[in-house]
This record gives structure tokens, sequence and C-alpha cells, in this order.
């Protein structure tokens, strides 16, 4: 019975590791975890875009954009944990690349903010224009996408 209990403890604890990724192990590992942090980021980014674009047009009700947006913005957050706590191979093309999509994942993320921001404070007429960042974000995590291998 000790040894059952030992292995629950042992199972739940595991559960409650922040960022349960290890290292990547070379850069083409680590460039695929890139690629997804980066695909994961772009929805999101484009998500907030639509609904800032839905909102400003009249199409989308105040508590429902801002409660979107939250939930785009909790998203953003979670992959960006995940990537930067993987551990990158030591070599400098996977530290440029950390260093790269950290500045993106931070960007993107506090472009979103602003979104939610203005969102909760009822300004959907112009949440166009403050989710307008966003668009130059698009376009550099896709450019940081398509050149990795």
């Amino acid at each position: 019975m000790r040894r059952g209990a030992v292995l629950l403890a042992l199972a739940l604890s595991a559960g409650c590791v922040a960022h349960p990724v290890g290292p990547a192990r070379s850069f083409d590992s680590y460039a695929a975890k890139a690629s997804t942090t980066l695909e994961s980021t772009i929805s999101a980014v484009e998500t907030v875009r639509l609904l800032a674009e839905t909102a400003a047009d009249g199409s989308a009700m105040g508590p429902y954009t801002s409660v979107a947006v939250s939930e785009q913005e909790d998203a953003l957050g979670g992959v960006r944990g995940t990537f930067l706590s993987i551990q990158p191979p030591p070599d400098d093309r996977s530290m440029q690349l950390r260093d790269d999509v950290s500045a993106l994942l931070t960007a993107a993320f506090d472009h979103v903010g602003d979104v939610r921001i203005a969102a909760r404070r009822g300004h959907l007429d112009d949440l166009d224009v403050v989710a307008r960042p966003l668009e130059q974000d698009a376009a550099a995590l896709e450019d940081v996408l398509d050149s990795l291998p």
C-alpha cells in the first residue's frame, strides 16, 4: 500500500510542473519546437486581429470580445512560457533563434494585452486601430517560421 501512495504522489506532483518540457538536443529539434510555438502564436494573433476588426465594425459585443481576447492572451502566455522553458542546444544558431522568438512572443503578448485593455474599457469602435501592431507581429512571426528548416 505504501508503494501505491508513493506512486500516486509522484504522479500528482508531475502534473504540477509548470513547464514539463525538456531540453532540445539539436538545432533541428529546437527549430521544430520553435515552429510549433510560432504557429500557435500566429493563430492567437490572427484571432485577436479578427476579434478587433469584428468589434470595431459593430458585429461583436464588448463582453464577448473582452473574454475572447483575454483567452487568447492566456493561451499566448502559456505558449510563451513553455517555449522559454526549453533548454536550447549550446550553439549560436539555437541561442539566436531563442532570442528572436522570445522577442516576437513578447511583442505579440504585449500587443494582445493592449487590445484586451481597450476592449475591457469599452473602446470597441477603434479596437482595430489598437490591434494594428498585431499585423506586423504576424508578419514577423511568419518570416521566422518560413526561415526554419
